[in-house]
């Protein structure tokens, strides 16, 4: 059904009603535009609340923009609030068969879906488009991992290509703050930009804001935890709020339901099943609040026994909660090592290692072979002895020599027992 008021609703953020802003160049542009020209597939960017899909999907329609026309582009932002109560299938449709009447009504068009999950049944709709051989390429954002799994993926199989989206990269911070990276850089130049990386993240919202960053940071940690766990799932806020809190308490370290449990019973004086808190965990990571990496073993048992590692998608959020910046500096390294690891390799590709006497930060899988083993150590000059032993005996059970200690400003390359460990600045490593 033709509605036109559905199209004036939407126009604001249309090429075809006035020129959009699309922000600063997103480095994964390159990358999500070549799956683009595939027009059997709907291209799904998922991601969480404010880490840039808005602006990212923008960008794509804005680079499409040389070879096509404005009226050729159709985007939908349905975290709009004027469209609050358009949000079913139905109105999907009406607003789809509107914009083709008023605009376009027979060229190819790019179609973005943003924020979709607010739609019920929105995959099946995008299916039934696909197979009768809609003139468009649907580009669809979320802000929940369900967008590529469980029955919504069942619904597109074969039909979407995914891309996961996590906040700035500190390549991507430093282009944002407008720094130009020069051949030869030094820790002097990068120490402090660094810092900031650290403590305030790398949602591109706060990385522009040059005032007030906490406060933004407080309002995105309540959004996240409000509107894409305890209202979606209709939870009581105590509950998660102080999981949440304890969470990011305990960054960077294992933790078990059993032992999460209990910090919930005993700090936050709260009754809860360890069924919940496992339900809980799941919630955080499917709204990209936190992930967890399961210890390496080649037994299933001991991967679904064994403490999971806590980390937080951003470490400005971290500090908005934890308030100890220089105290807790080695595990924000680590945090930060972890965000970047699952920006380049995939949560299904790591893990850590655990003997009786050592573990090592990091394995990072490739195929069937470890590619590598990766220890945190901020404090060098305490720690060495202690890294180096770990990294040995995780290398020979592994059978991996490609070694790594990521240090505050220490770079060098030693031999250890047959086998190299190189040394690497953090900073330099995120700029590899």
């Amino acid at each position: 059904m033709l509605r036109r008021e559905l199209l004036d609703k939407v126009q604001e953020l249309n090429f075809w009603y006035k020129k959009q802003e699309v922000g600063i160049e997103r480095e994964e542009l390159d990358e999500v535009l070549k799956f683009v020209p595939d027009k059997k597939t709907a291209l799904v960017i998922a991601g969480a609340r404010r880490a840039g899909k808005t602006f990212l999907s923008r960008q794509i329609l804005d680079s499409m923009l040389k070879e096509i026309k404005e009226n050729q582009t159709f985007f939908v932002n349905f975290e709009d609030p004027s469209l609050g109560p358009y949000l079913n299938t139905d109105s999907l449709q009406d607003l789809y068969e509107t914009y083709r009447y008023f605009l376009n009504k027979k060229d190819f068009a790019f179609v973005v879906l943003d924020e979709v999950q607010s739609v019920p049944n929105w995959e099946k709709w995008v299916r039934i488009m696909m197979e009768k051989g809609e003139n468009a390429k649907f580009i669809i954002t979320g802000s929940s991992s369900k967008i590529f799994k469980g029955e919504m993926a069942r619904v597109l199989t074969g039909r979407t290509i995914n891309f996961f989206l996590l906040p700035l990269s500190f390549k991507n911070f430093l282009e944002f703050k407008g720094y130009k990276i020069k051949k030869y850089e030094s820790y002097s130049s990068l120490g402090m930009l660094l810092n900031e990386y650290l403590e305030y993240g790398g949602f591109p919202l706060i990385v522009l804001t040059e005032k007030e960053k906490n406060t933004y940071l407080k309002e995105l940690f309540d959004d996240i935890v409000i509107k894409d766990i305890i209202i979606k799932y209709k939870l009581r806020e105590l509950d998660i709020r102080k999981l949440a809190v304890l969470l990011c308490n305990n960054f960077s370290s294992l933790v078990s339901v059993k032992r999460l449990r209990n910090l919930v019973q005993n700090i936050a004086k709260i009754k809860i099943s360890p069924t919940s808190v496992n339900k809980y965990l799941y919630y955080f990571e499917d709204s990209f609040l936190f992930f967890f990496l399961p210890i390496f073993s080649y037994k299933i048992k001991d991967v679904m026994q064994y403490p999971r590692k806590a980390y937080c998608i951003d470490t400005g959020l971290i500090n908005t909660i934890n308030l100890r910046f220089s105290e807790n500096i080695g595990r924000l390294y680590e945090n930060a090592v972890a965000i970047e690891l699952l920006r380049r390799y995939g949560k299904e590709n790591l893990f850590y290692w655990k003997s009786q006497k050592y573990e090592v930060d990091f394995v990072i899988k490739e195929g069937q072979k470890i590619r590598q083993l990766t220890q945190i150590c901020y404090d060098i000059q305490t720690a060495e002895d202690r890294e180096v032993k770990a990294l040995i005996e995780a290398g020979k059970e592994l059978g991996c020599k490609n070694l790594l200690v990521i240090t505050e400003n220490y770079e060098t390359e030693k031999a250890a027992e047959r086998n190299k460990i190189k040394f690497v600045p953090l900073w330099k490593w995120l700029l590899e």
